[in-house]
């Protein structure tokens, strides 16, 4: 992976107006594809409709046929009909999650790999190095600029040249359903200690509060409480991720003390369905989730609200802010239609299927004008928490803390290791991740 101290130091602004990283395996059956275009109904420039701006865009390659990888199904059906429907290209569009770039190179080696893959933000330098990226033309990085926020843009900038689309934004925030929760959320963690001691029944499995803590990105909130910062104030530092400061250790404390709320073994927490089914059923009061979650429980018909997440002693918690971007890779054997597809990933009509299928946020500049998410309070009280949200750092070594973080976290949570023996370890883990290298 190569030294991007230029890309790094971007990263220092998405606080300002940036959005998790789901890690979920890759499927490869192809779920979805438009009508192909045959000699039959191929489409003519006359048939083909045009949109603002389309004759300044790159012309597809004829014949072309591409691949779309994404974890919004919906969303990369309707995106990819859209785009046919405009420029006559066929697309295919398969499920996934995280995009794994192991797997990837080998896919593209062969042939086999999409032609336009989603990723986060903090997969960037990995994805760089591992040559998988197509760089975008400068004329196309000229339009991206004027449409999407100058900060989601940095996440796929590495020393002047750009390897992306910003194409959403993600941050967690606690959502509380309207059936338990009376009058204004809780803002503090001792008013859900207090409230949780009344309300938790193991027998009944209700529990006043519920998150993750198996994993890192839910994790860091409550490790960030007393000013840990992972890898420097600025998440710079890719030498030294901040396991050895006793703002760490006193981060474990908190989570620990966040066992006294969550009476239940740290293996049931980890099940998102269990998470998600505590919430939508009445049985849970408080969940910790994100934009990801949203369209689960409106369809669930659940009466919910949003709000940022709460202060314990004083300290506001702070969640990381990502980024989700879309890819061209280097394989593909349409590069003129792959990068058109990723452009219209962002375009308006993009963010309108964004939201209306997804119920995401897109990262362009104007995202209070489009059509459906200006007047949807939730997604907005989302996008204020991301304006207060840290930057996940794109440091090369930030496999290192999902690993630690996966290890140590549960261990504590679940009273196997004190704060200061989980310390210790991260330590001793970190160290021994450098002499691996």
């Amino acid at each position: 992976m190569k030294k991007a101290f230029t890309f790094i130091m971007c990263i220092l602004g998405l606080l300002l107006s940036l959005t998790g990283c789901k890690k979920l395996p890759v499927e490869e059956d192809i779920v979805n594809t438009v009508p192909a275009v045959t000699d039959n109904n191929q489409n003519t420039p006359d048939d083909v409709t045009q949109v603002d701006g389309a004759e300044d865009l790159l012309v597809p390659e004829e014949g072309a046929v591409l691949k779309f990888r994404s974890g919004d199904k919906e969303f990369a059906a309707a995106v990819a009909e859209k785009f046919y429907e405009i420029y006559g290209v066929e697309v295919k569009t398969e499920e996934s999650g995280a995009y794994d770039f192991n797997k990837g190179v080998l896919e593209g080696a062969t042939g086999e790999g999409p032609d336009v893959f989603m990723s986060p933000h903090d997969k960037t330098l990995e994805g760089l190095q591992a040559g998988i990226f197509l760089e975008l033309d400068s004329d196309m990085v000229e339009r991206l600029k004027t449409e999407v926020s100058d900060v989601a843009m940095k996440t796929v900038t590495v020393e002047d040249k750009v390897y992306g689309v910003p194409v959403s934004i993600e941050t967690h925030v606690m959502f509380y359903n309207k059936a338990l929760v009376t009058g204004e959320p809780a803002s503090t963690f001792e008013q859900l200690k207090e409230e949780a001691l009344i309300f938790n029944n193991d027998k009944e499995n209700k529990f006043w509060f519920l998150t993750e803590v198996c994993e890192g990105s839910p994790l860091f909130p409550m490790l960030s409480t007393y000013g840990f910062r992972l890898f420097g104030e600025n998440g710079t530092d890719d030498n030294n991720a901040g396991f050895d400061t006793p703002e760490f250790e006193k981060g474990l404390e908190v989570l620990a003390d966040y066992r006294s709320i969550m009476p239940i073994p740290s293996g049931d927490l980890a099940n998102k369905d269990f998470l998600t089914n505590q919430f939508i059923e009445g049985k849970t009061a408080y969940f910790i989730g994100g934009p990801w979650n949203v369209k689960k429980f409106r369809e669930a018909n659940v009466d919910f609200g949003i709000t940022k997440l709460v202060t314990y002693d004083g300290h506001q918690q702070r969640p990381f802010a990502f980024v989700q971007n879309a890819h061209v890779s280097a394989y593909t054997k349409y590069p003129k239609a792959a990068k058109l597809f990723a452009e219209f990933l962002v375009s308006k009509e993009g963010a309108e299927l964004l939201y209306s299928k997804a119920s995401k946020i897109t990262s362009r500049g104007d995202a209070e004008e489009v059509n459906g998410l200006k007047e949807d309070k939730n997604l907005i009280d989302i996008t204020k928490a991301f304006s207060e949200s840290i930057p996940m750092p794109s440091a090369k070594r930030i496999s290192y803390y999902w690993t630690i973080s996966a290890n140590i976290g549960p261990a504590v949570f679940d009273n196997k290791l004190t704060p200061e023996e989980g310390a210790k370890k991260a330590v001793e883990d970190w160290n021994a991740f450098l002499q691996a290298e």
